[in-house]
């Protein structure tokens, strides 16, 4: 069960500290020229208190809860698989358990913060730090932050509309790709049909003359 916990825990970290990271990332695309120079740079006191200022502000404190309901939701399955009958507040006791563990351990020496920290620090300046968090401050910012999860939500919505209404033009680009290779997509079973394995049904004897 301890091997199964931590391999739901690792997957379902990315997601979420992912999201932190691009919602605390400057404007105009400077991460990637400021890695350098932000590397050679000293985490001076005050360069410190901006990050995790700025981690607050992104909602670095809600990563814990992230974690503990989509780590618990990933283990339902299985779970489920081997007791149909487990009781669901068996998950929530689950759930609440990583939720208090990880908060326990969020802002110690070597916690989820300072580690936080030090990636920003290595890839942002002290003053590109500033500069987001002059922008997270400003009513533009706020808006930004307060929004980010309806934006992104709708966004991933519309990205699937549009890419439904291309559905056709993909499906001929499938085909085209797959002959290339010589090869074909197996057809749909015909509607109707009994699937593969199943026990033919036994055929009918004539009725017997008086």
């Amino acid at each position: 069960m301890k091997t199964f916990i931590a391999s739901a825990l690792a997957l379902s970290l990315l997601a979420p500290i992912a999201s932190v990271f691009a919602q605390g990332a400057p404007a105009g695309g400077q991460a990637a020229s400021a890695a350098a120079p932000a590397a050679t740079e000293v985490l001076t006191d005050a360069k410190r208190a901006n990050i995790k200022k700025l981690l607050e502000l992104t909602g670095v404190r809600g990563i814990p809860e992230q974690i503990a309901n989509s780590t618990v939701q990933s283990m339902v399955g299985g779970i489920r698989q081997l007791d149909p009958k487990f009781p669901e507040r068996g998950f929530v006791a689950m759930r609440d358990a990583i939720l208090s563990g990880l908060n326990a351990n969020i802002d110690v020496p070597g916690g989820l913060i300072e580690q936080v920290t030090l990636v920003y620090h290595n890839h942002f300046t002290a003053g590109e730090i500033a500069d987001t968090l002059r922008f997270y401050e400003s009513p533009a910012g706020k808006k930004v932050i307060n929004a980010q999860a309806k934006i992104n939500a709708e966004t991933f919505q519309t990205a699937m509309r549009w890419a439904d209404s291309m559905g056709a033009e993909l499906d001929q680009r499938i085909d085209a790709a797959l002959k290339k290779e010589n090869l074909k997509l197996p057809d749909p079973p015909k509607q109707g049909a009994a699937p593969a394995g199943a026990p033919k049904a036994a055929a009918k004897e004539p009725p017997k003359k008086q």
